[in-house]
């Protein structure tokens, strides 16, 4: 198709907003931009024609959202598979199963199911609301890369497995999900933080006999009194900020 010809066949001014761009559907009032189908996708309620509790991605003659029946829209949004209405995606799958299928493949243990130990993250993740939201999340390369390496293994399934990878705030995100659902235990979040900055602080000590004793003053003073605190309450972050500094003066 030719550009003239995409300008001639698709671009149209959509019927809600005004804005001309591409048209994703062609509905009862008129041709609807991707901005506003996503929006009429996630607007459910009683349909003020049929009294029904269902998607509302229709307008009446008075701009109030009715179902597709009333508003005489002849595509569905049924998904293929749960039968929910709502947003399809590839394979006429709505976002949930769309969703359990991505956590199924990245969480593939290489048997052809989800590694036993991460299927309360996957159980998790699913009652989470917003399945939008994770699966955006899962687009993420590093995301996919902590999964896939959680998974097979090749990551080890531990806090200090964890420590070692980076990037540290998607870590830290992946983290807290793991803490939540039960598949790792709950650890402060600050002495967490903190233990990853003193890997990296002392990484960039040169001498080592200097480094050594700043590791070994960090572990039997500063983390003893660190968790001994968290085990009282939850961790400021001037608590630890103080700490950091008796490592860098």
């Amino acid at each position: 198709m030719t550009p003239e010809e995409y300008e001639r066949w698709m671009i149209r001014d959509c019927t809600r907003c005004g804005r001309r761009a591409s048209k994703s559907a062609e509905w009862s009032d008129g041709p609807i931009c991707r901005t506003c189908y996503d929006r009429a996708m996630r607007v459910r309620g009683c349909c003020p024609g049929c009294r029904v509790d269902r998607l509302l991605p229709g307008r009446d003659a008075t701009g109030t959202p009715i179902c597709r029946d009333c508003a005489g829209i002849v595509r569905d949004f049924f998904c293929d598979r749960c039968g929910s209405e709502g947003l399809l995606l590839g394979g006429r799958l709505c976002e949930h199963c769309t969703l359990a299928d991505t956590l199924g493949r990245l969480l593939d243990d290489g048997t052809g199911h989800v590694a036993a130990p991460l299927q309360p993250l996957v159980t998790s993740l699913l009652e989470m609301g917003r399945p939008k939201s994770r699966l955006i999340w899962l687009r993420n390369p590093a995301v996919v890369r902590l999964l896939r390496g959680l998974a097979v293994g090749s990551i080890p399934l531990s806090h200090d497995g964890l420590h070692q990878e980076t990037p540290w705030r998607t870590v830290v995100h992946l983290r807290d999900l793991l803490m939540d659902s039960g598949v790792l235990p709950h650890v402060d979040r600050q002495l967490l933080l903190y233990q990853r900055w003193l890997a990296e602080r002392l990484a960039t000590i040169e001498d080592p006999e200097h480094r050594r004793l700043l590791q070994h003053f960090a572990a039997w003073h500063q983390m003893r009194r660190l968790r001994s605190k968290a085990e009282k309450g939850p961790l400021g972050r001037s608590q630890t900020n103080q700490t950091k500094q008796e490592i860098t003066q």
